[in-house]
């Protein structure tokens, strides 16, 4: 915590007390801590938490914006910086205790005065052994009826296992079972959040088969063991490309690729073995039109692949129009194209694979970059002509002529473009 984020809660401790309010810092604010790692939201409670916070942000001109105002359980958020906010939420129960066994996981059912948190005191509330599971690495759900009142939580259980790197304790996956299909009994974008953080874990393929084994994942889609198998191949490979890529393992580290992985693996669980995909089940989850336009490009991406590399060697212009139509999903495509196959008949995908990033990176995207030898405005100036689908061709077979090195200036494309322009007409006038 930097001297700026300790020194307005010192101001806020000193606001509540003079207004005779405890408050305690608990959930994921607390466990980070304890587990000593980054945080930049405090969540905080006591009674009347939130008109505290309202109030605390307009001693010291703060936006607040209200996150909850359902009477007793009102929840405020204190934004202090475009990075860190404060959570005010009232609590519930009659004390600390009785508002943390109403909490999901027992590493987030655990509290500390605001003032022993910021003084460094150790005296941690802790009703249900929190720490121990927290050293143990282990997601335990609390006892009671937590995951009927919320059934979100069965799925966040898995989140939490995936972004921690713990496992789930077997007491709570039996329990996972008994409820799992009131699943269905959540929101579909709450659903799809919870999937979004899961998926984006750097390693998730044995929680997703604990999943599976729980009976949980039926309730969201049905997945074939093939998919299984493309699924844990997938993740491997997305922890180490460079090993079927030696030379371009760097270009899937980039942070554009990195911000759209959890789609793959979402893809690869959706990829039948006709290579279509269950949309219906897709759009039922929320997803947004910019996700799902995604995951269909990758998808069509990857037919293109596997239709040419089935063909045969391929040659430059083969190489071209293929790369031409996936572009932006390539690596994408070349992802769910390559682990389609298993282990053992991988290695001539994977040189066909080589080949395509070598064209795209070495040839393609240095010509994408450059001004274009030719425009539609050049067109229309040099030939006199009109605007017209014509024009789409004759800039396609510039570009393509230009990256496969055939032309190199610009006195080169206006002459294929003549050449092609007076073929046009010859076949018209035909």
């Amino acid at each position: 915590m930097d001297s700026s984020t300790k020194s307005i809660l010192l101001e806020l401790l000193n606001f509540s007390t003079s207004r005779n309010q405890k408050l305690f810092v608990v959930g994921g604010t607390l466990r980070d801590f304890l587990s000593q790692k980054p945080y930049s939201d405090f969540d905080l409670t006591g009674k009347n938490a939130a008109e505290i916070g309202t109030s605390f942000s307009r001693s010291l001109n703060f936006t607040c914006v209200p996150l909850d105002k359902t009477p007793g359980r009102c929840t405020t958020r204190v934004i202090l910086d475009q990075k860190q906010h404060l959570d005010f939420t009232d609590l519930q129960g009659k004390n600390i205790e009785e508002d943390l066994s109403q909490r999901d996981f027992t590493i987030n059912a655990m509290g500390q005065l605001l003032s022993d948190f910021l003084s460094g005191r150790k005296n941690i509330i802790d009703p249900h052994n929190g720490q121990d599971d927290l050293k143990n690495r282990k997601i335990r759900v609390l006892p009671g009826p937590i995951i009927p009142s919320d059934p979100l939580r069965m799925l966040r259980a898995f989140r939490f296992a995936a972004t921690l790197g713990f496992e789930i304790d077997e007491d709570t996956l039996t329990k996972i079972s008994l409820h799992k299909t009131r699943l269905r009994e959540s929101a579909p974008e709450r659903i799809w959040y919870e999937l979004t953080l899961f998926f984006k874990a750097p390693t998730t393929f044995l929680l997703l088969k604990a999943m599976h084994d729980c009976g949980l994942l039926d309730c969201l889609f049905k997945v074939s063991d093939e998919a299984f198998a493309q699924y844990q191949r997938l993740d491997s490979l997305l922890k180490d490309p460079g090993k079927f890529f030696p030379e371009f393992g760097a270009q899937f580290t980039n942070q554009s690729f990195l911000g759209r992985q959890y789609l793959l693996k979402l893809s690869a669980l959706r990829m039948n073995p006709d290579q279509s995909s269950g949309t219906g089940e897709i759009q039922e989850l929320r997803l947004s039109n910019d996700e799902i336009r995604f995951m269909e490009r990758a998808q069509d991406g990857t037919r293109h692949l596997r239709e040419m590399c089935l063909g045969g060697n391929p040659g430059q212009n083969e190489t071209y129009e293929v790369t031409r139509k996936i572009h932006t999903e390539l690596l994408a495509s070349i992802v769910l194209f390559i682990t389609s196959f298993d282990n053992t008949s991988a290695e001539g995908p994977a040189l066909f694979c080589n080949h395509i990033l070598k064209f795209y990176y070495e040839q393609f995207l240095p010509v994408m970059s450059e001004r274009p030898l030719l425009t539609g405005d050049d067109i229309i100036h040099q030939f006199r002509l009109s605007p017209s689908p014509v024009f789409g061709k004759i800039l396609n077979s510039v570009q393509k002529a230009q990256v496969l090195g055939n032309i190199t200036t610009r006195e080169d494309a206006i002459a294929l473009a003549e050449n092609l322009i007076q073929s046009k007409n010859e076949e018209s006038n035909g």
